[in-house]
């Protein structure tokens, strides 16, 4: 589990699984670009972490470092409800998520893939020291390396 001061980042119970699925088939948030539908969205929802608000304990997104095989390497997925964007959330779990990367799992380089078209979630990665270093398929890929500039949440 992760903290941070507004958030609670932590393996999806599987209660909450149908939630997130909502969240996630939701078309503003534009989660799947390989048109895989449903199925692909449940398969995933299974290996998530939630992130909830503290506060209120509302699940509002989700946050997670998983090992991406299209890149060989560790990489970052965030979303979150569309009720609850605007609200600098992204960055915070995003940020927490990275640093718990490089504390706890020890890695050394995280990646993250994003659509051109969501200047908002570019902007999230660029908060957590992330740099553009390349893509294809119609994405953007960065990274960030461990020692790199962090956002501080």
């Amino acid at each position: 589990m992760i903290e941070t001061e507004r958030l609670t980042v932590a393996p999806l119970p599987v209660g909450e699984r149908e939630a997130m699925v909502a969240v996630w088939l939701d078309p503003a948030n534009e989660r799947l670009h390989s048109g895989e539908g449903e199925a692909q969205v449940r398969k995933w929802v299974e290996q998530t972490w939630g992130v909830w608000e503290r506060a209120t304990g509302a699940l509002v997104g989700d946050c997670t470092l998983f090992f991406a095989e299209e890149h060989g390497e560790w990489e970052l997925a965030y979303g979150f409800r569309r009720d609850r964007w605007g609200r600098g959330y992204a960055s915070e779990a995003a940020a927490a998520c990275v640093r718990h990367g490089f504390a706890v799992l020890g890695l050394d380089r995280i990646v993250a893939d994003v659509d051109p078209a969501n200047p908002a979630s570019v902007r999230v990665l660029e908060k957590c020291g992330f740099v553009h270093v390349g893509g294809s398929g119609g994405t953007l890929l960065y990274a960030v390396a461990r020692g790199a500039r962090e956002a501080s949440g």
